[in-house]
Protein backbone atom coordinates (compact mmCIF):
# COMPACT_ATOMS: atom_id res chain seq x y z
CA UNK A 1 0.00 0.00 0.00
CA UNK A 2 1.26 3.47 -0.72
CA UNK A 3 1.04 5.89 2.13
CA UNK A 4 3.70 8.28 0.88
CA UNK A 5 3.29 11.74 2.32
CA UNK A 6 5.54 14.77 2.59
CA UNK A 7 4.55 16.96 5.54
CA UNK A 8 4.95 20.70 5.82
CA UNK A 9 8.50 21.28 7.14
CA UNK A 10 11.21 23.87 7.63
CA UNK A 11 13.68 24.12 4.74
CA UNK A 12 15.47 27.40 5.25
CA UNK A 13 16.29 29.71 8.09
CA UNK A 14 18.05 33.05 8.12
CA UNK A 15 18.91 35.02 11.20
CA UNK A 16 19.71 38.70 11.66
CA UNK A 17 21.61 38.81 14.95
CA UNK A 18 21.39 42.57 15.42
CA UNK A 19 17.63 42.67 14.98
CA UNK A 20 17.21 39.18 16.49
CA UNK A 21 14.97 38.37 13.59
CA UNK A 22 14.32 35.04 11.88
CA UNK A 23 13.19 34.48 8.32
CA UNK A 24 11.84 31.06 7.43
CA UNK A 25 11.02 29.11 4.33
CA UNK A 26 8.54 26.26 4.67
CA UNK A 27 8.35 23.37 2.25
CA UNK A 28 4.64 22.77 1.74
CA UNK A 29 5.17 19.08 0.96
CA UNK A 30 1.86 17.37 0.14
CA UNK A 31 -0.25 19.78 2.18
CA UNK A 32 -3.73 20.27 0.72
CA UNK A 33 -4.39 23.51 -1.16
CA UNK A 34 -7.26 24.52 1.15
CA UNK A 35 -4.98 24.08 4.19
CA UNK A 36 -2.33 26.27 2.59
CA UNK A 37 -4.95 29.00 2.05
CA UNK A 38 -5.97 28.80 5.70
CA UNK A 39 -3.98 31.40 7.61
CA UNK A 40 -4.53 29.77 11.01
CA UNK A 41 -3.33 26.40 9.70
CA UNK A 42 -0.09 27.91 8.41
CA UNK A 43 0.51 29.94 11.56
CA UNK A 44 -0.12 26.99 13.89
CA UNK A 45 2.15 24.70 11.91
CA UNK A 46 4.89 27.31 11.64
CA UNK A 47 4.76 27.76 15.43
CA UNK A 48 5.03 24.00 15.91
CA UNK A 49 8.02 23.65 13.57
CA UNK A 50 9.72 26.63 15.24
CA UNK A 51 9.01 25.11 18.63
CA UNK A 52 10.93 21.99 17.58
CA UNK A 53 13.76 24.28 16.43
CA UNK A 54 13.90 26.08 19.79
CA UNK A 55 13.80 22.78 21.71
CA UNK A 56 16.77 21.77 19.54
CA UNK A 57 18.56 24.94 20.66
CA UNK A 58 17.63 24.69 24.35
CA UNK A 59 18.57 21.06 24.99
CA UNK A 60 22.12 19.74 24.63
CA UNK A 61 22.51 17.33 21.71
CA UNK A 62 23.04 14.25 23.88
CA UNK A 63 19.47 14.53 25.19
CA UNK A 64 17.85 13.57 21.86
CA UNK A 65 17.35 9.82 22.18
CA UNK A 66 14.64 7.34 22.99
CA UNK A 67 15.09 3.73 24.01
CA UNK A 68 12.19 1.26 24.06
CA UNK A 69 13.53 -2.08 25.19
CA UNK A 70 11.82 -4.61 27.39
CA UNK A 71 14.72 -4.85 29.84
CA UNK A 72 15.01 -1.13 30.66
CA UNK A 73 11.70 0.44 31.70
CA UNK A 74 13.61 3.10 33.68
CA UNK A 75 15.67 4.35 30.77
CA UNK A 76 13.05 5.17 28.14
CA UNK A 77 13.95 8.74 27.27
CA UNK A 78 15.80 11.74 28.64
CA UNK A 79 13.78 13.46 31.43
CA UNK A 80 14.11 16.90 29.78
CA UNK A 81 13.13 15.59 26.36
CA UNK A 82 10.16 13.92 28.01
CA UNK A 83 8.72 17.36 28.81
CA UNK A 84 8.47 18.20 25.11
CA UNK A 85 6.45 17.06 22.09
CA UNK A 86 9.67 15.86 20.47
CA UNK A 87 9.88 13.20 23.19
CA UNK A 88 6.39 12.01 22.34
CA UNK A 89 7.11 11.98 18.59
CA UNK A 90 10.34 10.02 19.13
CA UNK A 91 8.46 7.47 21.25
CA UNK A 92 5.69 7.11 18.67
CA UNK A 93 8.20 6.60 15.88
CA UNK A 94 10.21 4.06 17.87
CA UNK A 95 7.10 2.09 18.79
CA UNK A 96 5.94 2.18 15.16
CA UNK A 97 9.35 1.00 13.99
CA UNK A 98 9.29 -1.99 16.35
CA UNK A 99 5.77 -2.89 15.18
CA UNK A 100 6.68 -2.50 11.50
CA UNK A 101 9.75 -4.69 11.93
CA UNK A 102 7.66 -7.32 13.60
CA UNK A 103 4.84 -7.29 11.07
CA UNK A 104 7.23 -7.43 8.09
CA UNK A 105 8.64 -10.68 9.43
CA UNK A 106 5.13 -12.18 9.53
CA UNK A 107 4.85 -15.35 7.44
CA UNK A 108 1.59 -13.93 6.08
CA UNK A 109 3.47 -11.66 3.70
CA UNK A 110 6.10 -12.63 1.09
CA UNK A 111 9.11 -11.07 2.86
CA UNK A 112 8.20 -12.69 6.15
CA UNK A 113 7.55 -16.06 4.56
CA UNK A 114 10.93 -16.02 2.80
CA UNK A 115 12.59 -14.95 6.06
CA UNK A 116 11.11 -17.81 8.12
CA UNK A 117 11.68 -20.42 5.38
CA UNK A 118 15.38 -19.54 5.25
CA UNK A 119 15.61 -19.41 9.04
CA UNK A 120 14.02 -22.84 9.49
CA UNK A 121 16.29 -24.27 6.82
CA UNK A 122 19.35 -22.88 8.61
CA UNK A 123 17.99 -24.16 11.94
CA UNK A 124 17.69 -27.61 10.41
CA UNK A 125 21.28 -27.50 9.14
CA UNK A 126 22.57 -26.51 12.58
CA UNK A 127 20.37 -28.60 14.87
CA UNK A 128 18.98 -31.46 12.78
CA UNK A 129 15.57 -32.34 14.19
CA UNK A 130 16.17 -31.09 17.75
CA UNK A 131 13.31 -29.05 19.12
CA UNK A 132 14.56 -25.48 19.55
CA UNK A 133 13.18 -22.01 20.04
CA UNK A 134 14.64 -19.80 17.36
CA UNK A 135 16.19 -16.70 18.93
CA UNK A 136 15.70 -13.64 16.81
CA UNK A 137 16.88 -10.60 18.70
CA UNK A 138 16.80 -7.59 16.46
CA UNK A 139 16.45 -4.03 17.61
CA UNK A 140 16.17 -1.50 14.86
CA UNK A 141 17.19 2.12 15.47
CA UNK A 142 16.38 5.21 13.43
CA UNK A 143 19.50 7.33 12.96
CA UNK A 144 20.41 10.36 10.81
CA UNK A 145 21.64 9.52 7.34
CA UNK A 146 22.61 11.97 4.61
CA UNK A 147 22.27 15.70 5.23
CA UNK A 148 23.19 18.28 2.58
CA UNK A 149 22.99 21.95 3.54
CA UNK A 150 23.75 25.10 1.59
CA UNK A 151 25.19 27.65 3.98
CA UNK A 152 25.62 31.39 3.76
CA UNK A 153 26.94 33.72 6.48
CA UNK A 154 23.49 34.26 8.00
CA UNK A 155 21.34 31.45 6.60
CA UNK A 156 21.08 27.75 5.83
CA UNK A 157 18.99 25.83 3.31
CA UNK A 158 18.47 22.06 3.58
CA UNK A 159 18.84 20.42 0.17
CA UNK A 160 18.49 16.92 1.44
CA UNK A 161 17.94 15.18 4.75
CA UNK A 162 17.34 11.45 5.06
CA UNK A 163 17.11 9.01 7.93
CA UNK A 164 18.19 5.40 7.97
CA UNK A 165 17.33 2.34 9.99
CA UNK A 166 20.17 0.32 11.47
CA UNK A 167 20.23 -2.66 13.75
CA UNK A 168 21.29 -1.85 17.28
CA UNK A 169 24.36 -4.06 17.26
CA UNK A 170 25.68 -2.42 14.07
CA UNK A 171 25.01 1.03 15.42
CA UNK A 172 26.62 0.30 18.80
CA UNK A 173 29.64 -1.44 17.38
CA UNK A 174 30.34 1.69 15.33
CA UNK A 175 29.40 4.20 18.01
CA UNK A 176 31.47 4.04 21.17
CA UNK A 177 29.81 7.15 22.62
CA UNK A 178 26.31 5.73 22.88
CA UNK A 179 24.70 5.84 26.33
CA UNK A 180 23.10 2.44 25.64
CA UNK A 181 26.18 0.30 25.12
CA UNK A 182 25.78 -1.67 28.32
CA UNK A 183 22.68 -3.64 27.42
CA UNK A 184 23.59 -4.99 24.01
CA UNK A 185 26.47 -7.30 24.90
CA UNK A 186 24.51 -8.97 27.68
CA UNK A 187 21.44 -9.50 25.52
CA UNK A 188 23.37 -11.03 22.64
CA UNK A 189 25.18 -13.71 24.64
CA UNK A 190 24.10 -17.25 23.80
CA UNK A 191 25.14 -20.33 25.72
CA UNK A 192 25.11 -22.46 22.56
CA UNK A 193 27.33 -21.25 19.69
CA UNK A 194 24.81 -22.74 17.21
CA UNK A 195 22.13 -20.44 18.61
CA UNK A 196 24.47 -17.50 18.21
CA UNK A 197 25.11 -18.48 14.61
CA UNK A 198 21.38 -18.79 13.98
CA UNK A 199 20.75 -15.35 15.48
CA UNK A 200 23.52 -13.86 13.34
CA UNK A 201 21.94 -15.45 10.29
CA UNK A 202 18.54 -14.05 11.25
CA UNK A 203 20.13 -10.60 11.64
CA UNK A 204 21.70 -10.91 8.19
CA UNK A 205 18.33 -11.83 6.63
CA UNK A 206 16.64 -8.88 8.33
CA UNK A 207 19.37 -6.54 7.08
CA UNK A 208 18.93 -7.73 3.52
CA UNK A 209 15.14 -7.89 3.33
CA UNK A 210 13.44 -5.90 6.09
CA UNK A 211 15.79 -2.98 6.84
CA UNK A 212 15.56 -1.44 3.33
CA UNK A 213 11.75 -1.48 3.65
CA UNK A 214 11.91 0.16 7.08
CA UNK A 215 14.31 2.83 5.81
CA UNK A 216 11.98 3.58 2.92
CA UNK A 217 8.97 3.84 5.23
CA UNK A 218 10.75 6.11 7.71
CA UNK A 219 11.69 8.50 4.89
CA UNK A 220 8.43 8.54 2.94
CA UNK A 221 5.43 7.25 4.85
CA UNK A 222 2.75 9.29 6.53
CA UNK A 223 3.12 7.46 9.83
CA UNK A 224 6.68 8.77 10.22
CA UNK A 225 5.90 12.28 8.92
CA UNK A 226 6.01 13.98 12.36
CA UNK A 227 9.48 12.51 12.93
CA UNK A 228 10.70 13.98 9.66
CA UNK A 229 9.26 17.39 10.58
CA UNK A 230 11.21 17.29 13.84
CA UNK A 231 14.34 16.13 11.98
CA UNK A 232 14.38 19.14 9.64
CA UNK A 233 13.87 21.56 12.53
CA UNK A 234 16.64 19.91 14.55
CA UNK A 235 19.07 20.07 11.62
CA UNK A 236 18.57 23.84 11.41
CA UNK A 237 18.94 24.05 15.20
CA UNK A 238 22.30 22.25 14.88
CA UNK A 239 23.41 24.71 12.24
CA UNK A 240 22.36 27.64 14.45
CA UNK A 241 24.22 26.20 17.47
CA UNK A 242 27.42 25.73 15.52
CA UNK A 243 27.11 29.20 14.05
CA UNK A 244 26.16 31.22 17.11
CA UNK A 245 26.87 28.97 20.10
CA UNK A 246 29.72 29.15 22.61
CA UNK A 247 33.06 28.70 20.90
CA UNK A 248 31.69 29.62 17.47
CA UNK A 249 33.44 32.19 15.29
CA UNK A 250 30.79 34.82 15.85
CA UNK A 251 30.11 34.19 19.54
CA UNK A 252 32.72 36.71 20.67
CA UNK A 253 31.59 39.48 18.33
CA UNK A 254 28.47 40.56 20.18
CA UNK A 255 28.62 42.90 23.17
CA UNK A 256 26.15 40.65 24.99
CA UNK A 257 24.40 37.44 24.20
CA UNK A 258 20.84 37.90 23.01
CA UNK A 259 17.85 35.85 24.01
CA UNK A 260 18.26 33.32 21.19
CA UNK A 261 21.98 32.70 21.55
CA UNK A 262 21.47 32.54 25.34
CA UNK A 263 18.97 29.74 24.78
CA UNK A 264 21.63 27.44 23.31
CA UNK A 265 22.14 24.36 25.54
CA UNK A 266 20.57 26.30 28.43
CA UNK A 267 18.01 23.61 29.22
CA UNK A 268 15.42 26.40 29.44
CA UNK A 269 12.14 24.97 28.15
CA UNK A 270 9.93 27.98 28.98
CA UNK A 271 6.98 27.88 26.51
CA UNK A 272 8.48 24.78 24.87
CA UNK A 273 6.90 22.00 26.91
CA UNK A 274 4.09 19.75 25.62
CA UNK A 275 0.68 21.35 25.62
CA UNK A 276 -0.93 17.91 26.00
CA UNK A 277 0.69 15.73 28.65
CA UNK A 278 1.56 12.17 27.62
CA UNK A 279 2.89 9.17 29.48
CA UNK A 280 6.11 7.48 28.42
CA UNK A 281 4.94 4.42 30.41
CA UNK A 282 1.93 4.07 28.10
CA UNK A 283 4.28 3.76 25.12
CA UNK A 284 6.47 1.36 27.04
CA UNK A 285 3.46 -0.82 27.90
CA UNK A 286 2.34 -0.87 24.25
CA UNK A 287 5.84 -1.88 23.28
CA UNK A 288 6.02 -4.55 25.97
CA UNK A 289 2.70 -5.94 24.80
CA UNK A 290 3.93 -6.01 21.20
CA UNK A 291 7.21 -7.58 22.32
CA UNK A 292 5.74 -10.29 24.53
CA UNK A 293 2.53 -11.08 22.68
CA UNK A 294 3.98 -10.37 19.22
CA UNK A 295 2.37 -8.63 16.30
CA UNK A 296 1.20 -11.96 14.91
CA UNK A 297 0.63 -15.40 16.35
CA UNK A 298 0.49 -18.30 13.92
CA UNK A 299 0.60 -22.06 14.15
Amino acid sequence: QSDKFRPLHLRYLSYDNLKQDFKLLLDKGDTKKEDLENKTYIEDNTQTLLKYFFIGLALPNEKFWVNLRPDSPDNILDPDLEKTDIGRIFLEADLQLKKDTSSWTSPQNPEGKAYWDKLYKKGGELFGNENITIPTITRPWIVPNEIIIREAPDNAYIYKATLKVMLEEDYLSGNTQSPHRGGAEAVYSFSDPRLRELNQYSTQLIKETIIPKLTYAVNTSKRYAPLRQVYYSLILAQWFKQKYGPGSLVSGLWPEENSYTKLIDSGDLTNLTSSQPYSKEAYFQQYQKSFTAGEYNLQ
